[in-house]
């Protein structure tokens, strides 16, 4: 590839800029000199971009030709972008937007996901295993100016440079030269060096303003700029805890950070709190498993105003499978429908279990939201915690292999799921329930990723925002508004399309719980993608903004409002 240095791009009309991570040459770092690819491109870069928007300190090359795509992603280059590695490390840009962006509209959403699933020529095996890639949409005066950025681990960096993997992923493992190796990488594996920090899950602003990307390895706990995008450090945690792994989904509110450390030696979860600004966590409590050899996998939980839920899924971790070179159809878990299932319920001040009752079996990655009944006279009666949930199937795991996901022909392969409702009653019953909160043919019998208006975190609410399913499908790819007062659902769909998590953003000085935005990113069929805007109200398209090409599918994401 050939480049041209430019002395400056302050006050350049630029096209749709790739940023490139430092390359040493000469012990010089190539980062505060601007660079841009000559080369023919078969469509018109500025009818994606504006003048302006690339930082004047970072290098800028334009977005790959096609033929250089498809040499990028050689391997995978017939199957649908959404599982298609992205053809480069780092770009910015200005989109041009169709429709109105609502001015009130001003921040930063950040979106975290695998992005990368390949490495030389070996293709990873999982939708978890990619090396993480964060997307931003900075939103101000109705324009939007788009980046994306891998994220800097050890991981991903070791992988790079020596061009194979070289820490365990979901369900990579490094292969060993030799069985010496090996016995080498199971002892690393016990002290946690050699488990990935591949913070390729979530992304969270904490209450004293730091960004951190998330995965279910501690260390893979990873400070972000929401600007830049760039790799700050590693997040560490200054207390004494010890474990290797925790929820990768905290509950994060401005004034507090709450997560669950499963116990792996004695079955059980300890629930922990850290205060912003602070890197310790501190402990609320702890819940003892009551069934199964290892406790349930903790993905995310809920909490309301007064209790921490802690759930425990017969879908329990297996150490003997985690030490397999080669992934069952369960990866690192294993299913233990005779341990049955329950639910915790621990009060936040005084880490005492309040409630503790078996309920029917249920498999999860993402709850939705709780929150406490109560009877006439205010007295708290019960907690509905309500959650994705896969009709306590687990091929779901399996379904979620790139292979599949790669490879659909039309047949209708998508487990059914539903909106999982669970009553835990305070009255000190030993059983709780789990319904459908509303007819699952509302939303295709599709149901994950679930936001909220987080103005109702803990609270009795009436909406959430997830993506669902039009049918056939072998993945959730519609959006859908669910109306858990009518039982109703809104669903927005394109024919091809695979949109990632709806995040709900609200309008400042709103009181109805719906008044808000939509917003989600959008991979194409055709190659290509956008960003998306719905009215949170209506649940129409109110904007949208094509990128210069498609980004892959992607997985959680967190709002960062402009000061």
């Amino acid at each position: 590839m050939a480049f041209t240095t430019l002395p400056s791009i302050r006050n350049s009309i630029s096209c749709p800029t790739m940023l490139v991570p430092d390359m040493p040459h000469n012990n010089i770092s190539l980062r505060n000199k601007g660079f841009i690819y000559k080369g023919q491109h078969g469509i018109n870069l500025r009818d994606f971009t504006k003048a302006n928007v690339a930082s004047p300190s970072l290098p800028v090359i334009a977005p790959p030709t096609p033929e250089e795509r498809k040499e990028t992603t050689a391997d995978d280059r017939h199957h649908h972008v959404a599982w298609t590695s992205i053809p480069q490390e780092r770009w910015e840009g200005e989109l041009q937007v169709q429709g109105k962006i609502p001015l009130w509209l001003k921040g930063t959403y950040l979106r975290n996901g695998p992005g990368m699933w390949h490495i030389e020529d070996y293709n990873f095996r999982h939708l978890f295993d990619g090396y993480a890639t964060l997307v931003r949409l900075g939103f101000q005066n109705g324009r939007l100016v788009a980046g994306h950025r891998q994220i800097e681990s050890e991981a991903y960096r070791a992988a790079k440079k020596n061009k194979k993997i070289c820490y365990r992923e979901f369900s990579e493992v490094p292969k060993a030269a030799n069985f010496l190796a090996y016995v080498g990488e199971l002892a690393s594996l016990f002290s946690g060096a050699s488990l990935t920090d591949n913070a390729n899950t979530g992304v969270v602003k904490l209450g004293d303003g730091r960004v951190v990307c998330l995965t279910e390895t501690q260390k893979g706990s990873i400070v972000i700029n929401p600007e830049t995008l760039e790799t700050v450090g590693k997040f560490e945690y200054s207390d004494s805890l010890g474990g290797l792994i925790h929820s990768a989904h905290p509950i994060v509110t401005d004034n507090e950070f709450l997560t669950l450390l499963p116990d792996l030696v004695r079955a059980g979860y300890l629930v922990v709190r850290m205060e912003p600004g602070t890197n310790e966590r501190r402990v609320i409590g702890r819940v003892n498993c009551r069934g199964g050899p290892a406790p349930g996998w903790v993905h995310s939980f809920p909490v309301t105003e007064h209790y921490v839920i802690v759930p425990e899924m017969p879908l329990r971790y297996c150490a003997q499978n985690l030490l397999k070179a080669e992934p069952t159809p369960l990866y690192k878990f294993e299913w233990h429908p005779e341990s049955k299932a329950f639910m915790h319920a621990m009060c936040k001040t005084s880490g005492k279990i309040v409630a503790s009752v078996e309920v029917p079996l249920f498999v999860t990655f993402h709850f939705i939201n709780a929150y406490e009944e109560q009877d006439e006279d205010g007295r708290v009666t019960a907690i509905i915690a309500d959650c994705c949930e896969h009709n306590s199937d687990t091929t779901i795991l399996d379904r979620l292999r790139l292979q599949n996901l790669r490879s659909f022909n039309g047949e209708d392969v998508l487990p059914d799921a539903r909106v999982g409702r669970f009553r835990i009653p305070l009255d000190g019953s030993p059983y709780g329930t789990l319904e459908a909160a509303l007819e699952p043919n509302e939303h295709g019998r599709g149901m994950d990723m679930c936001s909220i208006n987080p103005n109702y975190l803990g609270k009795k609410y009436r909406y959430a925002y997830a993506c669902g399913a039009q049918r056939p499908c072998n993945f959730p790819n519609t959006l859908t508004k669910l109306d858990f007062e009518l039982k109703k659902a809104k669903n927005w769909h394109e024919e091809g399309a695979v949109p990632s998590e709806p995040f709900f953003v609200a309008r400042p000085g709103a009181t109805e719980e719906d008044d808000g935005v939509v917003i989600s990113i959008v991979s194409e069929k055709n190659g290509e993608g956008f960003a998306l805007v719905l009215d949170g109200s209506t649940f129409e398209e109110i904007a949208r903004a094509k990128f210069p090409y498609g980004l892959p599918y992607g997985l959680h994401g967190c709002w960062v409002p402009k000061e």
